[in-house]
């Protein structure tokens, strides 16, 4: 689906809003298994969506980058995306996106261990979705806030939270929330009744796997813990290993660290002491931090570096899983502060608001007067400086595109010039150099070569004959090169096409109308093609090349793609062809993406629109 969506996207006309339904649906198509795509897509989207000023389609693109760059760690990212797509909600007056929004940021938060905020964003996620009302919203609130306070160890009231989304399913006749039946799992494990806490998960775990990889990998780390306190371990290790093979496939740093984590434990309960200080090695160099699985990882650090003899190393996780243990204790203690120091200063406020009372009515109408001049002369100002700064960007426009139409006059007076001379040059040396060329090998043809000459001397002239051929044809293959007359003659479909029957790796393809093109623009398209064919050719060992030629009356599409040997753009420098080509699309003010990968291939996009 995504390699038609792309061939869509590349050879036909479509609107703004057809490639940006393009490139939504393309992020649903990598985002289960290519989280680096998937935010190139969403990116792409958003790029359009801003460029239109398609408003609309923008809190969905920033909200989605902000929840995968989360995925991936990248918090100050993520925050920045969640942040826009929430304003740009409220902007628009769109309770539902605004209600997205806000589940996606208390997802950022839970992340971190921001447990307070995590809570307050999650309330209001659920204020809103009863007010629109939002029965997705309320699902999704009454779960998180469920799975809080259990993560707070508060069991009772995280099961009173989650039977409540229960109760709502059947309220609304609808499918219960599977995401209840796995947070219900965890608080039956932690009560200790290990059976139904199997039951509920395993049932949750057969609707994850229908296409929810986060929720799935959270289920597999959850029966995997419920195996170990039965001491089933074969069970156990199963599911975690598969949780650590989702979480790198999804390039979820954090449920890796989480998934090595529990399998950590594991092998600490079977007596595995050195596979046991490996894996969670390995997690602690990824990720530390983290206040849930932090304090597991340094217990099993410590009892299995005790276990197998190295004293020191056992002593210093010892220390670590104490600390962690400290850590735990003070936010408890500040998350209560928090909240006695949240309802003091609410009695404080109230009170000084009553004495205040009384004095305000003497200053409302002087403050009212005041703020009117203020608001008189803020707008006078702020007229003024309007009509400065718009004078000043007009005369900044204009200074700019007469510098642009210069800059362009002399690169296009290059381009003919140097067509000129090519054109020349390749004249020259096919009527030229390779007529004469020609008559010498007549010449020779028609001599005679004597009975008595020798059999070595027929054959040094046999091979001179060959020479001369090979010659012959060498010049005018170069000729052509230089300025082909089928591109002068009959335009740039006709000599791309015969270019590249020439080469057996290459495949040609040509979509809509074949007008004549500005013959510098005709030039320069074939330059272009000849030469990433050239370096697919040279430096990628291709085997087949795709060169598609897309030509409307807006827009000219020229597409290469090979299956060689890739790179990777950001670290690759691009050699002086590749940069004089660049620079001479930008002339008409054109655009060229590249897509590569190492070992996948490589494809390059020129686009230039016709005024």
């Amino acid at each position: 689906m995504a390699d038609s969506l792309w061939h869509v996207l590349h050879t036909s006309e479509l609107t703004s809003k057809e490639r940006i339904d393009i490139y939504r649906l393309l992020s649903d198509c990598y985002g289960s298994y290519d989280t680096y795509r998937t935010i190139a897509c969403l990116k792409k989207g958003l790029e359009i969506a801003e460029r239109e000023e398609m408003i609309k389609y923008i809190p969905h693109f920033t909200r989605t980058l902000g929840v995968y760059y989360n995925m991936l760690m990248r918090y100050d990212t993520a925050k920045m995306y969640l942040d826009r797509s929430l304003a740009c909600a409220v902007k628009m007056k769109d309770r539902r996106e605004e209600v997205q929004a806000y589940r996606c940021i208390a997802h950022w938060y839970y992340r971190q261990n921001r447990y307070v905020e995590t809570l307050n964003t999650c309330m209001e996620v659920l204020r809103l979705s009863e007010a629109i009302p939002d029965i997705s919203g309320q699902f999704n609130a009454l779960s998180n806030i469920g799975s809080l306070y259990r993560e707070l160890g508060n069991l009772d009231r995280a099961e009173y939270y989650l039977r409540k989304n229960l109760d709502l399913s059947k309220k609304y006749n609808l499918p219960e929330d599977r995401m209840a039946y796995y947070e219900l799992g965890l608080i039956y494990m932690e009560k200790g009744e290990l059976d139904l806490a199997l039951e509920y998960e395993l049932k949750a775990n057969e609707w994850f796997k229908l296409g929810y990889k986060t929720f799935e990998i959270y289920c597999d780390q959850a029966i995997a813990k419920i195996y170990t306190l039965k001491r089933a371990y074969t069970q156990a290790i199963e599911y975690a290993e598969e949780s650590i093979r989702l979480a790198r496939e999804f390039s979820d740093t954090r449920l890796e660290t989480t998934g090595m984590q529990i399998l950590s434990t594991i092998y600490r309960e079977q007596k595995r002491y050195r596979e046991c200080e490996e894996t969670a090695s390995k997690a602690w160099n990824t990720d530390s931090t983290m206040l849930d699985c932090g304090p597991e990882l340094a217990y099993n650090l410590a009892y299995a570096n005790l276990q197998l003899g190295n004293r020191e190393k056992g002593a210093a996780f010892l220390k670590r899983y104490a600390e962690f243990v400290r850590k735990h204790d003070v936010k408890g203690f500040h998350q209560t502060m928090a909240d006695m120091e949240i309802k003091y200063e609410t009695e404080k406020k109230q009170a000084r608001i009553e004495s205040l009372e009384k004095e305000k009515r003497w200053y409302i109408v002087l403050s009212v007067a005041g703020l009117l001049i203020l608001l008189l002369a803020f707008g006078l100002l702020f007229y003024r400086h309007r009509l400065n700064v718009q004078k000043r960007r007009f005369a900044e426009q204009q200074i700019k595109q007469l510098e642009q139409e210069k800059q362009l006059v002399a690169t296009l007076s290059v381009l003919e010039g140097e067509n000129a001379e090519r054109s020349r040059l390749s004249q020259d040396l096919h009527d030229g150099l390779g007529g004469m060329l020609s008559v010498i090998k007549l010449n020779l043809g028609n001599i005679q070569l004597p009975p008595t000459i020798s059999e070595t001397d027929r054959n040094r002239f046999a091979n001179a004959m060959s020479m001369l051929n090979q010659f012959i044809v060498e010049l005018r293959r170069v000729a052509h090169n230089m300025m082909p007359e089928s591109l002068m003659r009959y335009g740039i479909k006709t000599s791309l096409e015969d270019f590249c029957r020439s080469i057996p790796e290459v495949n040609f393809q040509f979509f809509g109308e074949n007008p004549r093109l500005d013959s510098r623009l005709e030039v320069l398209l074939y330059r272009c093609a000849y030469e990433l064919i050239n370096n697919a050719v040279k430096h990628a060992s291709a085997t087949r090349i795709d060169v598609q030629l897309t030509v409307d009356e807006k827009l000219i599409s020229l597409t290469v793609r090979d299956d060689g040997t890739g790179f990777d753009p950001k670290t690759v420098r691009c050699g002086a062809g590749f940069i004089n080509m660049r620079n001479r699309i930008s002339m008409y003010n054109g655009k060229i993406n590249i897509y590569s990968e190492l070992d996948r291939g490589t494809e390059i996009t020129i686009e230039i629109e016709l005024k």
